[in-house]
């Protein structure tokens, strides 16, 4: 009895120091990490979010029974969401089934380390373990009870709704796939052959699940009309955020301060540039994850990849696409892959390298610096303006043709 009663204690001052910030903070980092080596899809940021979300929520909630010999789970809206995203994104069952494994066997290990390891009485710390496996095993499993009916309810939805098509439309086009784009175009009710220019929403977690809704359908709107589009076409992308497209005949308007300033508070906004046709659709995709990317880095409300691109493509979230745009736009017929061309980009690159100064250059590649400088305005010619024009730019392109060549 004696034994029941400290047990019964402790596992109440386990429930409250465990409730604590900054013991929630460590597991939820623990336990998803540890998934997400196992499931490389959760370093998408939007489901690292949800799934980040959903670890904290059920762990609050175990917290919350963890002292009852019946354990009754009640599970929370954020523990949903992630079986709903799962299944939006078109994942099958067994990746939320592997979440709950992978979850119970790095909780235990962090509960058994972080707190039953300091128990001192051998008799106490085998009575807790005993208690604390089968309660914290019967609140997994019968919560994965529950999200099995939600994933397959969330599936089976999609798989017979619009938002399916659209969906599974633009995972193939963002795959790379070859697309009829007159079919696409209809399944998606958006025209595919204009000019696209692709953004994210999502909103800040502790908003309430009631206005999430709400804000996610309305602040697509407001963007795109801000860009000067028509209503955007829109994809669900996780519990809290949205993909979206908005297509214009011609370049679409910048968005301007003024518009991040009239964001609804708590909203956040990654916004790519402009592409033309299927391409564009998909480069301008790429352009607003970066974007995003840098966005939760900072706690940004809203980031413009134009105003990030030299970042982006420093820290490597860009990619080659990211590489190849930039190239294509700076250089234009100065990345023409022939021998002449190849000698115009390494005397500018040089040039630019030593500050405008002709001599050293020549020296180096063994000219007269009045070839040098005739060679600069045939670049210019090329270029169509000043070598001193977007400089940081020019330099970074010539430098990535140089790493990595033209193709």
């Amino acid at each position: 009895m004696r034994t029941d009663a400290a047990v019964t204690d402790w596992l109440a001052q386990f429930a409250g120091a465990s409730e604590s910030r900054e013991t929630l903070d460590r597991l939820v980092t623990v336990v998803d990490d540890e998934i997400a080596e196992a499931l490389p899809m959760f370093t998408d940021p939007t489901l690292r979010r949800d799934l980040d979300a959903s670890t904290r929520s059920n762990w609050k909630g175990f917290l919350a029974v963890v002292t009852h010999d019946i354990v009754d789970v009640r599970p929370a809206p954020e523990i949903y969401d992630l079986a709903r995203t799962l299944a939006r994104r078109g994942y099958e069952l067994p990746v939320l089934l592997a979440v709950y494994r992978i979850g119970q066997r790095s909780a235990w290990q962090f509960i058994t380390e972080t707190q039953v390891a300091a128990i001192g009485d051998p008799e106490l710390r085998a009575a807790v373990l005993m208690q604390l496996w089968p309660r914290l095993a019967s609140w997994l499993d019968t919560m994965v009870e529950a999200l099995i009916v939600t994933f397959a309810d969330e599936r089976d939805q999609w798989q017979r709704g619009a938002r399916a098509r659209r969906a599974e439309t633009v995972r193939i086009i963002l795959a790379g796939q070859a697309v009829d784009i007159d079919d696409a175009t209809t399944a998606l009710s958006y025209p595919l052959r204009q000019r696209h220019t692709a953004f994210a929403v999502w909103v800040d977690e502790h908003v309430a699940d009631a206005d999430v809704q709400r804000l996610l359908d309305a602040t697509p709107v407001t963007v795109g009309a801000a860009l000067g589009a028509d209503r955007p076409l829109t994809i669900s992308s996780g519990a809290r955020t949205v993909w979206c497209w908005s297509a214009t005949t011609g370049p679409s308007k910048p968005l301007s301060d003024n518009d991040v300033a009239a964001l609804p508070e708590f909203v956040h906004v990654a916004v790519g540039t402009c592409h033309a046709g299927v391409d564009g659709f998909r480069r301008s995709h790429a352009e607003a994850l970066a974007a995003q990317a840098v966005a939760h880095r900072r706690g940004a409300n809203a980031i413009r990849y134009a105003d990030v691109e030299l970042a982006c493509l420093a820290a490597g979230i860009a990619g080659e696409d990211g590489m190849a745009t930039l190239v294509r736009r700076e250089l234009g017929t100065l990345a023409a892959a022939d021998d002449s061309t190849a000698r115009l980009r390494d005397t500018l690159r040089l040039y630019l390298e030593h500050a405008g100064d002709a001599r050293a250059v020549g020296e180096i590649l063994n000219l007269h610096p009045n070839t040098v400088r005739y060679r600069i305005r045939q670049a210019e010619q090329l270029l169509g303006h000043s070598v001193d024009h977007r400089r940081v730019y020019l330099e970074l392109a010539l430098h990535i043709v140089s790493a990595f060549g033209t193709s």
